[in-house]
């Protein structure tokens, strides 16, 4: 099995050769920022490492899209939306909603947790547990989520 970086390379020289710019620019970018986090971490990144590289590049272009839309500049809009697209490529399967409040719910239970006081001991294993399988707006949505219906007695059974 190929690890993703390596998968980043092959699928950047197939951009190149079937002359897809867009591709070919987005997926120079990502394995530029591979590379400079493997500088700073002095070796390879494992594929986990260069799925929250991927993570971190979805969420500037979803920060990016947000702003142009605020600024009425639609074309700029779609070529974020285009490149997130490609970068979800990379991702795993994503946990839909019902399933990380599922999952949030569970880890609330075991861990005794009710209340927004309780947010933070509720994000690092729920952040560990989902892994890549979600962003982190998605799972801090949850997590709010789940606190305030134990707080509020309605604990999903």
């Amino acid at each position: 099995m190929t690890s993703i970086a390596e998968r980043l390379v092959s699928d950047l020289g197939n951009a190149m050769r079937s002359k897809d710019a867009q591709r070919r620019d987005v997926l120079r970018y990502l394995r530029s920022e591979v590379k400079n986090a493997e500088i700073d971490k002095g070796r390879q990144l494992t594929d986990d490492e260069v799925l929250q590289v991927i993570q971190r590049q979805i969420k500037q272009r979803r920060e990016s899209a947000e702003q142009f839309e605020k600024g009425n500049r639609q074309d700029l809009v779609d070529a974020e939306h285009a490149q997130i697209a490609i970068l979800e490529e990379y991702l795993p399967p994503q946990l839909d909603d019902a399933e990380l409040e599922r999952i949030a719910e569970d880890l609330a239970s075991q861990l005794g947790l009710s209340g927004a006081r309780d947010m933070g001991k509720l994000m690092g294993p729920l952040r560990e547990q989902v892994g890549s399988q979600a962003e982190g707006r998605a799972i801090s949505d949850a997590a709010r989520k789940v606190l305030e219906q134990r707080a509020n007695g309605e604990v999903a059974s």
